[in-house]
């Protein structure tokens, strides 16, 4: 038995001296500062497999003597069997080391591709909500997803630079020695609103800061000066109201760059969850981040409660007035008995609503019903205030006119007077006196449509006795001119009336050149409609032009009538 427990001695701690040899001729090493695991868990694993080592040929000692117990396997058997499940019980622990240094590779591994908007931990989750942060893909002279329509930097200045990335292959450099800051932006993109962290790298020599344009320009952050000896992690960080749609572009400016100038990488731009983010609400509500639930907009709501106590909530979820409360005078109109609204209490009383009421502007009276000062019938503020019979507005005593009144500045706006005039290469037309205004057509531009075309209309006018018919049943519209005369220093309202069946635009030429040119107005109906304009004085050679196209004989061509400009 002695000599037996001796075997078994010698086999455990000696028996396994080959394969012990490495394992103590690392131990300097691995004691020293683990080295080994730092590059891939070997100290680690290297540590337990001595166990697994010696555990191994502890099995496998035991075999031998396991058999040499035979005649005493009575009392060997638990002991060796003891030493077996001890034995095995190393084997995995040995083993669930290697799937963890394995894990580190592929870990490590992941770093490698760059650009794009994946986890490089391999997780699901963007690591930047902006493309090709990393500046990897750089197919032409700029690299995808930048430059956009806020970047004023030169295309030259914008570089691709390889020898120095923080990470991946690529970075950009930015140059510009001005003091002038320069805008290198990304492209436009859709931005959730939320609150954004963005860090990226810069290094070299210059100012850097940053801004975003969404609907217009934000702040800008401070300007970061940059080390051409490390790179330097600069966070900006900002906050999106609300969404913004198609064009958001993150802004990188700098200046005073030289030497290496500027580089940037690794722009990695997060956004900060919110609770509200897994919420969805009615177009009505927004959703409130400290509750995560949906509540109206102002002046919207759900129900009568989200309104105040004069309100109702209708069917589109707007607080509107109550039946029989109010917010102004005209809210009373339906209940003559109580025309006058208690502003304070919202409440429909008996009264008057012009009571106390004094209108400043003669072309003024108070409105019995709404109790505030509006244009008298018939009075004008300027042309564009008198939309019936009377076309034109009286500077002097705020009344609409008729055309022919001498604050009308069109010579005959209203075609009363034609006569026969020698028209060259026409012969002698009868036309409506002071216009067809002819000049050489080139740079002093005059009438083209040919005399034969204009005919006075008396079946139905706006004002008068007469009115112009067009008679243009032709695609490509002609220039109609009044005679050109000067115009004083003002502002000038005017307006005209047409009716009948074709297309008809107008526009302005003078001294000051031409005015924008106005929309094809189509024309179908008997019924006269208004057309209003404005111009500046100050000119010379002032002429208004007409041009007709398409008229159709189904309402007797086009007609024209009531032409007036008026000083403001």
């Amino acid at each position: 038995m002695c000599l037996t427990s001796l075997l078994v001695l010698l086999v455990a701690c000696g028996g396994s001296d080959p394969a012990e040899t490495p394992d103590a001729g690392q131990t300097p090493r691995d004691a020293g500062n683990e080295q080994p695991d730092s590059g891939s868990d070997r100290p680690d694993a290297g540590g337990e497999t001595p166990d697994s080592g010696g555990g191994t040929p502890d099995s496998g000692g035991e075999v031998p003597d396991s058999g040499s117990e035979t005649p005493d396997s009575g009392g060997g058997v638990p002991d060796s069997g003891s030493e077996t499940p001890d034995s095995g019980g190393e084997v995995p622990d040995s083993g669930s080391e290697t799937p963890d240094s394995g894990s580190e590779t592929p870990d490590s591994g992941s770093e490698t591709p760059d650009g794009g908007s994946g986890n490089p931990d391999g997780g699901g989750a963007p690591v930047s909500v902006i493309g090709n942060w990393g500046f990897e893909e750089w197919p032409g002279a700029l690299p995808t997803r930048w430059f956009g329509s806020t970047s004023n930097i030169a295309n030259v200045d914008v570089q691709k630079v390889t020898a120095q990335a923080f990470e991946g292959v690529n970075a950009v450099r930015l140059v510009n020695p001005s003091a002038t800051h320069k805008r290198f932006s990304t492209e436009a993109m859709t931005m959730p609103s939320g609150r954004y962290t963005c860090t990226y790298q810069a290094r070299g020599e210059g100012e850097v800061r940053n801004a975003f344009y969404g609907t217009d320009y934000s702040s800008y952050s401070s300007y970061t000066t940059v080390n051409p000896d490390a790179w330097k992690a600069v966070t900006y960080q900002f906050n999106v109201a609300t969404d913004i749609f198609d064009t958001f572009e993150l802004i990188f400016s700098v200046r005073n760059t030289l030497g290496g100038h500027v580089l940037i990488d690794d722009v990695r731009c997060t956004r900060t969850p919110e609770p509200c983010d897994q919420v969805s609400c009615e177009s009505w509500e927004r959703c409130v981040n400290a509750t995560a639930t949906c509540e109206p907009l102002s002046g919207r709501c759900n129900s009568a409660t989200d309104c105040s106590e004069w309100q109702t909530c209708d069917a589109e979820n707007r607080c509107v007035v109550a039946e029989s409360r109010c917010t102004r005078h005209a809210d009373c109109a339906g209940t003559p008995q109580t025309p006058l609204c208690n502003f304070s209490e919202h409440q429909c009383v008996e009264g008057n609503p012009c009571a106390g009421v004094t209108c400043s502007n003669p072309a003024t009276t108070c409105n019995p019903t709404s109790g505030v000062c509006e244009l008298a019938p018939g009075a004008c503020f300027t042309t564009l205030d008198c939309r019936g019979e009377l076309p034109a507005c009286d500077p002097g005593t705020r009344r609409c006119v008729a055309a022919s009144h001498p604050s009308n500045i069109i010579p005959n706006g209203g075609f009363e007077i034609w006569d026969t005039f020698s028209i060259p290469y026409q012969g002698d037309r009868y036309i409506p006196v002071s216009w067809y205004g002819m000049d050489n057509g080139i740079t002093d531009p005059g009438t083209e449509i040919k005399a034969s075309r204009l005919v006075p209309y008396t079946s139905v006018v706006h004002g008068g006795a007469t009115a112009l018919q067009f008679v243009v049943p032709i695609q490509v519209a002609e220039r109609f001119s009044s005679v050109k005369f000067n115009v004083e220093s003002g502002n000038y309202s005017c307006s005209y009336r047409v009716r009948g069946h074709g297309n008809i635009r107008h526009r302005i030429y003078s001294s000051a050149g031409w005015s924008k040119q106005t929309d094809i107005l189509v024309v179908d109906s008997n019924e006269w409609q208004p057309v209003f304009f404005k111009f500046t004085g100050n000119v010379r050679d002032w002429r208004l032009f007409f041009y007709p196209s398409r008229s159709v004989a189904d309402r007797d061509h086009l007609q024209v009538d009531d032409v007036v400009c008026t000083k403001d």
